[in-house]
């Protein structure tokens, strides 16, 4: 049945953007639509952080060109992960940790050009309103404008990269295999500042502060992100567990009395709040005709709520899969199938192993974190290793010094020793995705343990 278009993508995100581009400049018509104004796409709350190595596995997938100097504002050479205490600190240097600050909105509209120049249409100001359904199969899309009456298209594959919402995979039906809702425990809430400091100047403006408190920021952080001397992007993140805090509650009283109010006078640029997925990706991101990318498909770090990276190599790896299922003229979820291992051994498998890690973190106190910084019983390579990997692991010598310098906190030791067991689980049940949906089932099954462990670890 003729179509529209061979691909519609809901949200011009980076996820969204780098789809397009890979699907355009493999000869396929694309469209791609977003919500807001064609100028203003990009313009989100965000870290504003990016590290080199996303950009070197996005060249070597589908040769995307390099960022124009422009987008680029500050170049970061590390990242300090501080204690409670404040007098403790690891400072992580290595390739995940070398990369730039960059202009948000500068760098969404330079995805969208790109996309645009490989032959993508694109469609702003403009809302997805519902999934329309052909024999019980993803067939297009309802839209809408501001003026004008609602619009259907279709489409061979509808690509749902509408954000931590998942507007679109929310509508699937009951009888997809795949998840349509996110628990409340797997998301993170934020909020954001960025300043003028005209007063303060940052010493090592190309290092980023990562503060753990687990009084003020339980299950999350707070960041101070120099973008230069005297400018800072400072916010704060917390798991939608019960109970939790109102993260502008906590920059309005913590984070400004421990940092903000130490700058001298300040002028605000931007001020904003937003919500991302934090837990492993979506079991299955494809169904008939229909596949998952970005905060859609919970393509994001776990532990610091960073998801450009991760939703670029998804977007990638979707437009990959999606164009070789339409040179088969096949778009079923078993011919898009190949996307879900790809993703999974490439980021995926790490990703579920820092969400084990997510669980260990909100389970201990400013105490266990003061005192395993103070004894090196965690250490900055352990963490850089973890970050690159999600494989927890060091020698048995390495492992009798570790239990002498945490003497009297073996309760801990035991913990961070269990973690990294079951760390170590789950990434070989991800290496281990099965190769049809007929294996779903049973691979769900064998995470269920691992995350109960974890839960109560």
């Amino acid at each position: 049945m003729a179509t529209d278009y061979d691909v519609i993508i809901a949200g011009a995100g980076t996820g969204g953007a780098t789809t397009a581009y890979t699907l355009a400049k493999r000869g396929h018509s694309v469209l791609f639509i977003d919500r807001k104004e064609r100028d203003n796409i990009g313009n989100k709350t965000c870290g504003d952080a990016l590290g080199s190595h996303h950009i070197t596995q996005l060249r070597d997938l589908v040769d995307i060109p390099e960022l124009p100097k422009g987008i680029v504002e500050y170049e970061v050479n590390g990242i300090d992960l501080i204690a409670p205490d404040r007098e403790h600190r690891l400072r992580m240097e290595g390739p995940t940790t070398t990369g730039m600050s960059f202009n948000r909105l500068k760098m969404g509209q330079w995805f969208v050009e790109l996309a645009e120049k490989a032959g993508a249409e694109s469609m702003a100001s403009t809302r997805v309103k519902k999934l329309l359904f052909d024999d019980g199969k993803v067939s297009g899309l309802r839209v809408s404008k501001e003026k004008g009456p609602d619009k259907d298209i279709t489409a061979r594959v509808v690509v749902d990269a509408t954000g931590a919402t998942g507007v679109l995979r929310m509508q699937m039906p009951e009888t997809s295999p795949m998840e349509r809702h996110i628990a409340s425990e797997d998301r993170m809430v934020a909020w954001r500042d960025i300043y003028e400091t005209p007063d303060f100047t940052f010493d090592t403006p190309d290092y980023l502060d990562i503060f753990w408190n687990q009084d003020e920021t339980l299950g999350g952080y707070t960041w101070v992100f120099p973008q230069g001397k005297n400018r800072v992007n400072v916010g704060n993140g917390v798991m939608t567990i019960k109970g939790h805090r109102n993260p502008k509650d906590i920059q309005n009283d913590f984070v400004k009395k421990t940092w903000i109010d130490t700058w001298g006078e300040v002028e605000v640029l931007d001020s904003s709040g937003g919500v991302a997925p934090i837990r492993r990706p979506i079991d299955t991101m494809v169904d008939d005709n229909f596949v998952l990318v970005g905060d859609a498909a919970c393509q994001v770090n776990p532990i610091h709520g960073g998801g450009i990276g991760s939703s670029m190599l998804g977007g990638a790896h979707a437009g990959i899969t999606i164009s070789e299922a339409l040179e088969r003229n096949d778009t079923s979820i078993e011919s898009l199938w190949k996307y879900n291992p790809r993703y999974h051994n490439s980021y995926g498998g790490k990703q579920a192993a820092l969400d084990v890690f997510r669980w260990f973190l909100l389970n201990i106190t400013n105490d266990d974190i003061d005192f395993a910084f103070k004894k090196q019983i965690i250490k900055a390579s352990d963490l850089l290793d973890t970050s690159m990997t999600g494989e927890v692991k060091f020698g048995a010598g390495e492992k009798f010094k570790r239990l002498v310098s945490g003497f009297g906190k073996i309760p801990l030791l035991m913990r961070i020793s269990k973690v990294a067991t079951l760390m170590n689980d789950i990434r070989a049940v991800y290496l281990d995705y099965p190769e049809s949906p007929k294996g779903l089932d049973a691979w769900k099954a064998r995470l269920v343990p691992i995350y109960e462990a974890a839960k109560a670890a």
